[in-house]
Protein backbone atom coordinates (compact mmCIF):
# COMPACT_ATOMS: atom_id res chain seq x y z
CA UNK A 1 0.00 0.00 0.00
CA UNK A 2 3.22 2.45 0.82
CA UNK A 3 4.57 1.84 -2.27
CA UNK A 4 1.20 3.02 -4.11
CA UNK A 5 1.01 5.47 -2.26
CA UNK A 6 4.63 6.71 -3.19
CA UNK A 7 4.41 5.89 -7.07
CA UNK A 8 0.93 7.91 -6.94
CA UNK A 9 2.56 10.79 -5.20
CA UNK A 10 6.03 10.76 -7.65
CA UNK A 11 3.29 10.28 -10.45
CA UNK A 12 1.20 13.34 -9.51
CA UNK A 13 4.56 15.69 -9.03
CA UNK A 14 5.77 14.26 -12.28
CA UNK A 15 2.63 15.41 -13.83
CA UNK A 16 2.52 18.39 -11.72
CA UNK A 17 6.64 19.51 -13.04
CA UNK A 18 5.18 18.26 -16.77
CA UNK A 19 2.59 20.82 -16.28
CA UNK A 20 5.07 23.95 -15.49
CA UNK A 21 7.43 22.96 -18.06
CA UNK A 22 5.07 23.22 -20.74
CA UNK A 23 2.91 25.99 -19.11
CA UNK A 24 6.83 27.79 -19.04
CA UNK A 25 7.83 26.33 -23.03
CA UNK A 26 3.67 28.09 -23.93
CA UNK A 27 4.84 31.47 -22.28
CA UNK A 28 8.11 31.34 -24.32
CA UNK A 29 6.15 30.72 -27.52
CA UNK A 30 3.49 33.73 -26.55
CA UNK A 31 6.33 36.10 -25.47
CA UNK A 32 8.01 35.69 -29.42
CA UNK A 33 4.78 35.70 -30.54
CA UNK A 34 3.76 39.33 -28.98
CA UNK A 35 7.43 40.48 -29.57
CA UNK A 36 6.37 40.95 -33.46
CA UNK A 37 2.98 43.05 -33.15
CA UNK A 38 4.92 45.25 -30.47
CA UNK A 39 8.27 45.37 -32.49
CA UNK A 40 5.46 46.37 -35.56
CA UNK A 41 3.80 48.55 -33.84
CA UNK A 42 7.37 50.00 -32.96
CA UNK A 43 8.52 50.29 -35.93
CA UNK A 44 5.50 51.96 -37.75
CA UNK A 45 4.42 54.48 -34.79
CA UNK A 46 8.50 55.51 -34.66
CA UNK A 47 8.78 58.00 -37.95
CA UNK A 48 5.97 59.67 -37.09
CA UNK A 49 7.26 59.86 -33.47
CA UNK A 50 10.78 60.76 -34.73
CA UNK A 51 9.48 63.54 -36.64
CA UNK A 52 8.36 64.87 -33.98
CA UNK A 53 10.68 64.51 -31.80
CA UNK A 54 13.21 66.50 -34.82
CA UNK A 55 10.51 69.54 -35.16
CA UNK A 56 11.03 69.85 -31.25
CA UNK A 57 14.44 70.07 -31.57
CA UNK A 58 14.94 68.23 -28.37
CA UNK A 59 17.63 66.34 -27.16
CA UNK A 60 16.51 62.53 -26.53
CA UNK A 61 18.22 62.97 -22.20
CA UNK A 62 15.41 66.21 -22.46
CA UNK A 63 12.56 64.15 -23.84
CA UNK A 64 13.06 61.44 -21.31
CA UNK A 65 13.11 63.99 -18.38
CA UNK A 66 9.68 65.23 -19.75
CA UNK A 67 8.24 61.76 -19.68
CA UNK A 68 9.73 61.40 -16.11
CA UNK A 69 8.29 64.65 -14.96
CA UNK A 70 4.77 63.45 -16.75
CA UNK A 71 2.59 62.11 -14.67
CA UNK A 72 3.58 63.40 -11.53
CA UNK A 73 1.85 65.18 -8.98
CA UNK A 74 4.37 65.86 -6.92
CA UNK A 75 7.22 68.24 -8.09
CA UNK A 76 10.87 66.45 -8.00
CA UNK A 77 14.00 67.80 -7.28
CA UNK A 78 16.77 68.10 -10.32
CA UNK A 79 18.62 65.69 -7.95
CA UNK A 80 15.94 63.07 -8.11
CA UNK A 81 15.08 63.26 -11.46
CA UNK A 82 18.90 62.46 -12.63
CA UNK A 83 18.91 59.73 -9.97
CA UNK A 84 15.60 58.39 -11.89
CA UNK A 85 17.03 58.52 -15.32
CA UNK A 86 20.85 57.31 -13.98
CA UNK A 87 22.63 60.89 -15.54
CA UNK A 88 25.12 63.12 -13.93
CA UNK A 89 23.57 65.75 -12.08
CA UNK A 90 25.36 68.49 -14.88
CA UNK A 91 23.76 66.75 -17.85
CA UNK A 92 20.56 66.77 -16.11
CA UNK A 93 21.02 70.19 -15.06
CA UNK A 94 21.90 71.03 -18.63
CA UNK A 95 18.82 69.59 -19.87
CA UNK A 96 16.60 71.60 -17.48
CA UNK A 97 17.70 74.19 -18.44
CA UNK A 98 17.08 74.54 -21.89
CA UNK A 99 13.24 72.68 -21.47
CA UNK A 100 12.82 76.05 -18.62
CA UNK A 101 14.24 78.27 -21.18
CA UNK A 102 11.16 76.54 -23.78
CA UNK A 103 8.85 77.34 -20.96
CA UNK A 104 7.98 73.07 -21.07
CA UNK A 105 9.36 72.82 -17.72
CA UNK A 106 8.60 75.23 -13.87
CA UNK A 107 11.39 75.83 -11.52
CA UNK A 108 11.42 77.40 -8.29
CA UNK A 109 13.57 76.72 -5.27
CA UNK A 110 12.97 74.18 -2.39
CA UNK A 111 11.58 75.94 0.30
CA UNK A 112 13.31 74.07 2.98
CA UNK A 113 16.80 74.28 1.19
CA UNK A 114 17.17 76.97 -1.20
CA UNK A 115 20.61 75.38 -3.28
CA UNK A 116 17.59 72.54 -4.64
CA UNK A 117 15.43 73.51 -7.54
CA UNK A 118 11.71 71.60 -7.58
CA UNK A 119 10.95 70.79 -11.19
CA UNK A 120 6.94 70.55 -12.61
CA UNK A 121 5.95 70.01 -16.45
CA UNK A 122 4.24 73.19 -17.47
CA UNK A 123 1.07 72.59 -19.60
CA UNK A 124 3.34 72.85 -22.87
CA UNK A 125 5.45 70.49 -21.71
CA UNK A 126 2.46 68.38 -21.47
CA UNK A 127 1.51 68.70 -24.94
CA UNK A 128 4.87 67.98 -25.51
CA UNK A 129 4.32 64.53 -24.19
CA UNK A 130 0.70 63.88 -25.42
CA UNK A 131 2.14 65.16 -29.00
CA UNK A 132 4.43 61.90 -28.90
CA UNK A 133 1.57 59.71 -27.79
CA UNK A 134 -0.53 60.76 -30.71
CA UNK A 135 2.47 59.64 -32.99
CA UNK A 136 2.48 56.30 -30.92
CA UNK A 137 -1.62 56.43 -30.87
CA UNK A 138 -1.17 57.25 -34.52
CA UNK A 139 1.00 53.14 -35.79
CA UNK A 140 -1.57 51.70 -33.70
CA UNK A 141 -4.26 53.27 -35.38
CA UNK A 142 -2.77 52.34 -38.79
CA UNK A 143 -2.18 48.90 -37.81
CA UNK A 144 -5.57 48.24 -35.97
CA UNK A 145 -7.39 49.14 -39.56
CA UNK A 146 -5.50 45.91 -41.30
CA UNK A 147 -6.89 43.85 -38.82
CA UNK A 148 -10.14 42.09 -39.91
CA UNK A 149 -13.45 42.63 -37.55
CA UNK A 150 -12.52 39.16 -36.10
CA UNK A 151 -9.29 39.87 -35.14
CA UNK A 152 -10.68 43.39 -34.03
CA UNK A 153 -13.10 41.75 -31.51
CA UNK A 154 -10.77 38.75 -30.31
CA UNK A 155 -7.72 41.50 -29.48
CA UNK A 156 -10.44 43.87 -28.33
CA UNK A 157 -11.65 40.98 -25.81
CA UNK A 158 -8.14 40.04 -24.47
CA UNK A 159 -7.05 43.60 -23.90
CA UNK A 160 -10.31 43.86 -21.97
CA UNK A 161 -9.43 40.88 -19.71
CA UNK A 162 -5.36 42.08 -19.08
CA UNK A 163 -6.82 45.52 -18.11
CA UNK A 164 -9.55 44.61 -16.15
CA UNK A 165 -6.80 42.58 -13.98
CA UNK A 166 -3.80 45.18 -14.64
CA UNK A 167 -4.93 48.59 -13.25
CA UNK A 168 -0.85 49.93 -13.32
CA UNK A 169 -1.10 48.88 -17.14
CA UNK A 170 -4.79 50.37 -17.64
CA UNK A 171 -4.08 53.67 -16.15
CA UNK A 172 -1.49 53.69 -19.25
CA UNK A 173 -4.39 54.06 -21.40
CA UNK A 174 -4.54 58.11 -22.95
CA UNK A 175 -7.44 60.32 -21.79
CA UNK A 176 -9.11 62.44 -24.08
CA UNK A 177 -7.71 65.50 -22.88
CA UNK A 178 -4.06 63.96 -23.08
CA UNK A 179 -5.26 63.69 -27.30
CA UNK A 180 -6.71 66.79 -27.52
CA UNK A 181 -3.38 68.52 -25.93
CA UNK A 182 -1.48 66.43 -28.55
CA UNK A 183 -3.51 68.12 -31.48
CA UNK A 184 -2.32 71.68 -29.74
CA UNK A 185 1.26 71.49 -30.39
CA UNK A 186 3.43 73.87 -28.94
Amino acid sequence: MLALVQATGQATAEQTGGRASTRRLQRRALTRDMYAPVAHLMRVSNAETFATIAELDLSFTQIKALYALDGEDAERSVKALADCMRISLPAMSRAVDGLYERGLIDRKEDPADRRMKRLRLTPAGRAVTASLAEGRLAGIERFLATLSDEEADALRGALALILASHAEIAELRPTRRAAEAGAARP
